[in-house]
């Protein structure tokens, strides 16, 4: 008998089980297909990005082309298979949780066709050099592959729909940095607020199998390597709040001139963006290149964070302003990209400013805190941001001072008056017609649409 019909009558078989036994399955597979996905975009990305640096090591112009070049093809694509792939991923699988049961909306920001367009685009946009990270991405991804999980299986259940997203989402953010713990408290503090108790043990347990998954194909990885820090020492207090008040401005600029666009960027500008997105993608690609010129902002900054925190050598002044300038250009672009490496790699500019004050014994754990403050202050989920610190940091001696500078970030970061995923969230619902705001204050909601969306 063909293999086809085989798994076709297999199928059909699993489909009259019990839906409560086809929704864990639903679950199962999809966590096993998420973590393997993940590593397999881990490795795609991190070979792009070698591409690049090692032609960027011969041709100190080919930022000058592959930028341009890669960025117009990447919007080609998107424009042609991949309407819903733009941006980081985070704000659609927030907003497709929002209308888990109404296919119709949540099918235009989650499907195996978005979901692949995102990979290539991470991969490419890598490849050319652009300031992005593969974590958001990898939450749409894996919301996406969960969610095409309800046909295989005859699932039309608003609840378990909704839990697959939650946790195809949640097993996406475990599976990119293999912090599994991070990825379970990302869901319950940013993707959803309130999680049924039959919910919560369904996502912990996705999000261990695709950690699981992971683990056997890359081993006892972390994303920025593993940070070696002295025991605990109060010197560690004195330069604690102004680090993190310092990231927490930082972090909530970026917010803001993400959510706002219209209130700052030029006219003609946004003009040139609106009547000829090729070429607006052409510049923002060659401001990064201009600014890659002076110090290393390709990519997501893992290498060169992994630099300072493994003791050799802090960032120039300069790395600060123009990363955060390179991330913001790649922004606006509208491709396909996550912030969260980025805003680390903020972080360790900003710890990098205050470290020379110090002595040397605590200059790893300034640049650390600078960190977690950073990703904490952006994403405005300091737990997760916490969790994903002292997952990389061997011992405890680190604790207390991460969920500190995390708070203290995430609470100044609130003077700017936005929430980055959330307002974007919400944008994404307005844009296809349904009016709710995801886990958001109203006041929030009001007014976003009026800015650029389409980011």
């Amino acid at each position: 008998m063909p293999l086809l019909q085989i798994a076709r009558r297999e199928i059909v078989r699993l489909k009259k089980l019990p839906q409560r036994t086809r929704s864990t399955l639903a679950l199962w597979l999809g966590a096993a297909v998420v973590g393997l996905v993940a590593v397999l975009l881990a490795k795609a990305a991190e070979w792009a990005f070698l591409g690049f640096s090692a032609l960027h090591a011969r041709w100190l112009w080919w930022p000058f082309v592959s930028l341009p070049l890669g960025g117009m093809a990447i919007r080609w694509l998107m424009d042609r298979i991949g309407k819903g792939a733009e941006g980081s991923g985070i704000p659609q699988t927030m907003a497709a949780i929002e209308v888990a049961g109404k296919p119709e909306i949540a099918g235009k920001v989650l499907s195996l066709r978005i979901g692949a367009v995102k990979f290539v685009g991470i991969v490419m946009g890598l490849g050319s050099g652009f300031v992005l990270g593969r974590e958001g991405p990898t939450v749409q991804i894996g919301a996406s592959l969960m969610y095409a999980c309800r046909k295989l299986m005859a699932l039309p259940n608003e609840q378990v729909q909704r839990q697959l997203i939650l946790a195809g989402g949640a097993a996406g953010i475990a599976a990119a940095f293999n912090t599994p713990l991070a990825g379970i408290v990302f869901a319950f503090e940013e993707l959803a607020r309130s999680v049924e108790t039959e919910t919560s043990g369904r996502l912990i347990g996705a999000v261990i199998l695709a950690g699981v998954v992971a683990l056997a194909l890359q081993g006892d990885y972390t994303y920025f390597g593993r940070i070696h820090v002295p025991d605990f020492n109060y010197a560690i207090l004195l330069p604690l709040i102004p680090v993190a008040v310092t990231a927490g401005l930082v972090g909530g600029l970026f917010s803001w001139l993400c959510v706002h666009q219209a209130r700052w960027m030029p006219r003609p500008l946004a003009e040139l963006r609106r009547q000829r997105p090729y070429l607006f993608i052409a510049a923002c690609g060659l401001v990064i290149a201009a600014c890659g010129l002076l110090v290393p902002v390709f990519g997501s900054g893992a290498d060169e964070t992994s630099h300072v925190i493994g003791g050799e050598g802090l960032m120039v002044w300069y790395y600060l302003p123009l990363k955060l300038l390179s991330l913001l250009a790649t922004f606006i672009t509208g491709l396909p990209g996550g912030v969260f490496a980025p805003a680390l790699s903020l972080g360790a500019g900003v710890g990098s400013w205050f470290a020379p004050l110090f002595g040397a014994d605590v200059q790893i754990k300034i640049v650390a805190i600078g960190m977690v403050a950073a990703l904490a202050a952006v994403t405005r989920a300091p737990v997760t941001s916490a969790i994903i610190m002292i997952e990389m940091t061997d011992g405890h001696a680190m604790v207390i001072s991460t969920l500190a500078s995390a708070m203290i970030a995430s609470n100044v970061a609130r003077v700017f008056r936005v929430n980055l995923y959330h307002d974007l969230a919400a944008r994404v619902l307005l844009q296809y017609g349904h009016g709710s705001t995801p886990h958001a204050p109203a006041a929030t909601a009001k007014g976003t649409h009026t800015d650029d969306s389409n980011h």
